[in-house]
């Protein structure tokens, strides 16, 4: 007889657990593989939604930049100024976002129908490559705080112009103060003097001598030796074609009551302006004033009034006034006239279209936020002055349900 050898037999066996082994770990490294795979793609869609999410952010800061009338003037009316000019202002197409090749954004403006002056939304919508998308809404407001103006004394025009300063008694500050106790105020510094060019700001650097300018303080300013007077170009402040937008806003919105409007080429007490006091008081009633023409102050009392100050050709200040907020003198051309003189005292900002500014006497022009809050109050909403857009809210649309918050 054979005798069967039992370790032979064994053989498929052996083969049969070999090749199960071998289809288990093939299947483990399969799965292994896929879930790998998997979780890459998961990071990659991830790193696209994050990045998109960024691009679109991106969108909503560019906008705000864009909408505050692109170089930082501010907003009167968001309807009017923004989401009606929105094409204009920032065109129909998608923008290439450089940092991310591939990327691109396109931002769209909406208004808020229950306040559509003052509030509205801007919608970015970002894309990537693979199909990235992300959608982020902004809801805006005008805030209720006037954009910094461009300088305690500022000249809007393009023109050559003609500064004069007489005499040392004058003082011209863009530092922030208080009117009521001339403490410091929380703005920042501006310059004294602002122009829209370099040109004028050269020619009124070069109109003080050595001894006035240390009467020109503010951001910029450095006692020395040698002394730097503070004259600074702001070529994004208010061209005359803006400033007198501005004034029509003004003129067609102010509430009842809140005009004064006077013919009169020559004041000589507060009894001729409605509102008006005379002497300095702490709490000076707002209103706007406006000149038709030109005007002088030559009073022998302190005349005191606050608010906005509009004078259609030449301002003249032979006697004592005092005013906290913005003055905006819109003659264009020297007729007569035109300056700051006598016992001048001028709290927040003002601002000339003239080509002409003469500067003489005890004039004292104090840049003033607190000053200039007196001028919002007595405008329509939260102020005809230019405001900027600020956010009030910030979303992801792909965390809100479709149709809500603004989203898509």
């Amino acid at each position: 007889m054979r005798t069967r050898n039992p370790m032979r037999s064994r053989r498929g066996i052996v083969m049969a657990l070999a090749l199960f082994a071998l289809t288990t770990l093939s299947l483990v490294l399969a799965v292994s593989l896929l879930i790998g795979s998997s979780d890459f793609q998961a990071t990659r869609n991830y790193r696209s939604a994050t990045q998109a999410h960024f691009v679109a952010e991106s969108g909503i800061s560019q906008a705000l930049q864009v909408s505050n009338q692109v170089n930082g003037i501010g907003v009167i009316d968001y309807q009017a100024e923004v989401a009606n000019q929105w094409a204009g202002l920032w065109g129909n197409g998608s923008r290439s976002f450089a940092p991310l090749p591939g990327f691109s954004y396109t931002v769209a403006a909406f208004v808020n129908g229950a306040n559509p002056a003052n509030a509205g939304w801007f919608r970015s919508t970002a894309t990537g490559p693979e199909g990235a998308q992300n959608i982020v809404v902004a809801n805006v407001l005008r805030s209720d705080i006037p954009s910094v103006a461009p300088g305690a004394i500022y000249l809007a025009t393009n023109a050559q112009t003609n500064s004069t300063f007489n005499g040392n008694s004058f003082a011209i500050n863009g530092n922030d103060k208080n009117y009521d106790d001339g403490s410091p105020g929380p703005g920042a510094p501006i310059p004294g003097i602002s122009t829209r060019t370099d040109s004028n700001t050269q020619e009124a650097i070069n109109s003080l001598n050595n001894n006035q300018e240390q009467d020109v303080r503010g951001l910029g300013y450095s006692a020395g030796p040698p002394v730097v007077p503070s004259v600074k170009t702001s070529p994004s402040a208010p061209s005359v074609a803006q400033v007198d937008n501005i004034v029509q806003q003004f003129l067609q919105n102010a509430p009842a009551g809140n005009l004064v409007t006077s013919s009169a080429s020559t004041i000589n007490d507060s009894s001729q302006l409605a509102g008006w006091t005379n002497g300095n008081v702490a709490t000076p009633t707002p209103k706007i004033t406006h000149f038709t023409g030109s005007v002088a102050f030559k009073g022998s009392g302190n005349i005191s009034g606050a608010g906005i100050m509009i004078v259609d050709g030449d301002l003249t200040i032979t006697g004592t006034l005092d005013f906290k907020g913005l003055v905006i003198v819109r003659g264009q051309t020297k007729v007569g006239q035109s300056g700051i003189q006598g016992n001048a005292q001028l709290w927040g900002s003002l601002w000339t279209d003239d080509i002409n500014l003469v500067v003489a006497g005890n004039a004292f022009v104090q840049y003033s936020t607190k000053a200039l809050a007196l001028a919002g109050s007595v405008t329509p909403g939260p102020s005809a002055l230019p405001t900027p857009l600020t956010v009030t809210s910030l979303v992801d649309c792909a965390e809100l349900p479709s149709g809500s918050g603004g989203c898509p």
